[in-house]
């Protein structure tokens, strides 16, 4: 249960892992009372103990240093600059479809272009917890319909609030500096003819993506980077996790299903009394991505398997026919993916009760 905390879960999560692997439930507020007695906790405004440097430590001092604050402020504003002396560089959906030559091109552009950039969101987060002396793993993830990489931050429970809050924003740092990169390199570019052209163009095209990028983290009910910020201002341990169970309450006890209500007892008093309000908001949130979903993704899928149909019918040749395969794959793949993830969920979920 320990080592599960240090590795940076929350103590809800970590007494519900505790459960599934041997059987057994945790009084989880009363094992933090043992820990916090025998001093095992690092409370807000101290120091934690000093622990053995890890890879890419300096690296991360050297990003999050005052001299780099100052050359990512410079950076920002030279961005911004430019997208008010030109108009055409601020980014706008249209950018998003640079060329008509390639429906292959065109996806790699939208969907692989973001690859880059996703990754170094993730590593942002990662070295500024390294710089602290925290490791980090990167795995894949699912939040709804949405495929994401998680950077977990082994051991940032231990560290004192007012430190955690950089490593959790980080990579919304990194996603405004790219950004405003991108613009200053597709500048000069812009009324460039030919190759010199076309890259401007998608330079852009991958600015729109990272812009998108940032406003999905306001999503927070999904879980992402202002989630956890939220939470942890909020001084929550689980919030998320106590807002479901909170609306499966209110839901069975509308149906009269009492067997199956969850014992609020077992909720953090903090995570039960931000709940009261959050779940309504994670509902409402869901809910809007589920219209979103039938009013828009559903017929923009259906609106691109037609034209890729259309193009396949007037070109038979094998690079038509490869450009819209690759075309369909690149399109869907992302919600095959989720779809895949959110099985072996379901199937991880339901593996105890069978046993």
């Amino acid at each position: 249960m320990l080592k599960h905390l240090e590795e940076g879960h929350s103590p809800n999560e970590s007494a519900r892992w505790y459960a599934e692997q041997f059987g057994d439930q945790v009084d989880i507020l009363e094992f933090l009372e043992v820990l916090e007695e025998f001093e095992l906790l690092v409370k807000d405004g101290e120091e934690s103990a000093e622990v053995a440097p890890v890879r890419w430590q300096r690296l991360g001092r050297a990003l999050f240093s005052p001299a780099a604050w100052v050359g990512y402020a410079l950076l920002t504003g030279a961005g911004a600059v430019a997208m008010v002396r030109d108009h055409s560089l601020v980014p706008t959906y249209q950018h998003l479809f640079f060329t008509r030559s390639s429906l292959v091109l065109l996806t790699l552009g939208i969907v692989l272009g973001q690859v880059p950039w996703i990754l170094l969101h993730e590593a942002f987060h990662a070295l500024a917890g390294r710089r602290l002396g925290l490791n980090s793993t990167l795995r894949i993830g699912r939040r709804f319909y949405y495929v994401v990489f998680v950077t977990s931050l082994d051991g940032l429970v231990a560290v004192p609030r007012r430190k955690r809050y950089l490593p959790m924003l980080a990579g919304m740092v990194l996603d405004v500096l790219a950004v405003a990169a991108l613009t200053l390199a597709a500048a000069p570019l812009r009324s460039a003819g030919g190759a010199g052209g076309l890259i401007g163009k998608l330079l852009l095209s991958m600015a729109f993506g990272v812009v998108l990028r940032f406003a999905w983290q306001f999503y927070f009910f999904l879980r992402t980077d202002l989630y956890y910020l939220a939470t942890t201002v909020l001084g929550c341990n689980d919030l998320q996790t106590v807002a479901r169970q909170l609306m499966a309450n209110r839901v069975n006890t509308l149906l009269g299903r009492r067997e199956k209500l969850v014992d609020e007892a077992e909720w953090h008093p903090r995570d039960a009394a931000v709940a009261r309000w959050y779940s309504w908001l994670m509902v409402t949130g869901y809910a809007v991505l589920t219209v979103l979903l039938v009013t828009a993704v559903v017929p923009a899928a259906i609106s691109v398997t037609r034209l890729a149909l259309h193009k396949l019918g007037a070109d038979l040749s094998p690079l038509n026919i490869l450009d819209v395969c690759l075309f369909l794959v690149l399109n869907f793949g992302e919600l095959v993916l989720a779809g895949v993830l959110a099985l072996r969920q379901y199937r991880r979920r339901e593996r105890p009760t069978a046993a």
